[in-house]
C-alpha cells in the first residue's frame, strides 16, 4: 500500500519536530524546525519523479540548509538548531540498515548498490550545507566591501 505524498509530508513535519525535541532545541523555534524538515522534504519527494535520489536529496537539502539560515537569523540561533533536526527526513537510513542486511544475507551485489547510494545522499546533504554557507559567506563579503 502506497503512503500519499502528503502523508509523507505530515510524517516528515512530525519526525523533525520528534527529533528536536529529542534534541532539546529550545521549544519557541520546534515547530519551525518542522515546517524547514518537512519543506525540504517535499522539495525531495516532488523532485524524485524525475531525478536521482542523490539529485532530488540535494535539491531538498539546500531547501532545509537555505531555510535553516534564514531561520537562524530570525530567530537569533545557532544555525546547527535547524539543521540537525531538519535533515532527519533525508538522511538515508534504510539504505545503511540495507547495506549490513544484503551484506549478512551474502548479496554482495545489493550491499554494494546501497552504498553507493548511501553515499551520494550523505555527499548531497553535505554538499548542501557547503554550497549555501559559502553563498552566504560570499554574499557577506561583497556586502561589506560595498559598505
Amino acid at each position: 500500500m502506497a503512503i500519499t505524498i502528503s502523508a509523507q509530508i505530515v510524517a516528515a513535519y512530525v519526525v523533525t519536530v520528534t527529533s528536536g525535541i529529542i534534541l532539546e532545541i529550545p521549544r519557541h523555534v520546534k515547530y519551525y524546525v518542522g515546517f524547514i524538515g518537512a519543506a525540504g522534504y517535499a522539495v525531495y519527494l516532488f523532485s524524485l519523479p524525475y531525478t536521482s535520489k542523490g539529485l532530488a536529496a540535494l535539491c531538498g537539502s539546500l531547501v532545509i540548509a537555505s531555510l535553516s539560515q534564514v531561520a537562524a537569523r530570525i530567530f537569533k540561533t545557532p544555525v546547527t538548531i535547524f539543521y540537525i533536526p531538519s535533515y532527519f527526513p533525508i538522511v538515508p537510513g534504510a539504505s545503511v540498515y540495507k547495506i549490513a542486511y544484503y551484506y549478512i544475507q551474502g548479496n554482495t551485489q545489493m550491499a554494494g548498490h546501497n552504498f553507493f547510494e548511501s553515499m551520494i545522499i550523505s555527499g548531497a546533504i553535505a554538499l548542501s550545507v557547503y554550497l549555501v554557507d559559502s553563498f552566504i559567506e560570499i554574499y557577506n563579503h561583497f556586502k561589506q566591501l560595498s559598505l
